[in-house]
């Protein structure tokens, strides 16, 4: 007796599943190429098929997910520019999955769980700059951003070349020429290194005497401390930037004096959190016209 031939099998294509992998594509593909007009109708059908639907009987974990899914895809699609990164990076991950050499798929997947390591930080509002002076043109950037007033740093001086290299040199320019255009509020404080500024010293030492004074004369409000001075305020010991009330720059260096890591934040909570610890460390820093008006500097 022979079997008879498995009838072919129809793809319900009204599945929650598979409707909102298909919807959310159509959705895609209609933000991109049609009229405003017309993606909102495909939207409501959409809406409207989804529902109808979902009304089919109970709804499985796998399926909640799809439709998680399915309104996050709405909701980014709302944004035109995201939506392009997002379709691009949908066609690299496209192009990746069709290659199936063993060792390929393995160094891919490295890669892109790095990726996605370094999204979700960006997604947490922060951006790493390693081994790299890139980051001073996102200093400038947010330096000459409309609705910046005021710029704090605090400048952690181990070394007698600090920011006065051709990079250091152009970043402290940009601070001259918006403080003297009055477009930017800028105040620095200096923590600068025992072996720079010796406990029976007036001054430091000549090269970095002259930075910070030089700052001074600009119209830079400026004071300045001895590293020792916080001994028993560690947390006080750091090199950033506050952009008002927008980003915190955090600056790791070298023994060179060269950047070896820049972290850029936009959280509240840790923008604040240096606005306090600047309060803290103004108390044991010295303003440099009052050091001015009891010690005279040497020519």
């Amino acid at each position: 007796m022979q079997n008879s031939p498995p009838e072919p099998r129809l793809v319900d294509w009204l599945e929650p599943r598979r409707l909102a992998i298909v919807g959310a594509t159509l959705l895609l593909l209609g933000f991109w190429l049609l009229p405003g007009n017309a993606v909102t109708v495909i939207v409501g059908l959409l809406v409207c098929v989804f529902a109808a639907t979902s009304s089919r009987g109970t709804i499985s974990v796998g399926d909640l997910s799809q439709q998680n899914t399915f309104e996050k895809l709405l909701r980014l699609a709302r944004d035109e520019e995201v939506s392009a990164c997002h379709l691009a990076i949908l066609d690299s991950h496209l192009a990746i999955s069709r290659n199936l050499d063993s060792i390929y798929r393995e160094i891919a997947l490295e890669h892109l769980d790095d990726l996605a390591r370094r999204a979700s930080a960006i997604a947490d509002g922060t951006f790493v700059f390693e081994g790299t002076e890139t980051w001073r043109i996102v200093y400038e950037r947010l330096l000459r951003s409309p609705g910046l007033h005021l710029y704090r740093s605090v400048a952690w001086v181990k070394n007698a070349n600090y920011w006065q290299d051709e990079p250091g040199r152009k970043s402290m320019a940009v601070n001259f020429e918006l403080n003297d255009a009055e477009q930017l509020n800028i105040e620095r404080i200096a923590i600068i290194a025992d072996d720079l500024w010796p406990a029976g010293e007036v001054w430091p030492v000549e090269s970095l005497r002259q930075w910070l004074h030089e700052q001074h004369a600009r119209g830079i409000w400026l004071k300045f401390v001895r590293q020792s001075a916080l001994a028993n305020e560690a947390d006080l010991i750091a090199d950033i930037g506050i952009y008002g009330s927008r980003a915190l720059g955090t600056q790791e260096l070298d023994e060179q004096c060269r950047t070896s890591r820049f972290t850029l934040t936009f959280d509240f909570a840790q923008v604040s959190a240096a606005e306090e610890r600047w309060k803290r460390l103004a108390v044991y820093a010295e303003s440099w016209s009052g050091y001015l008006d009891r010690y005279e500097i040497p020519g």
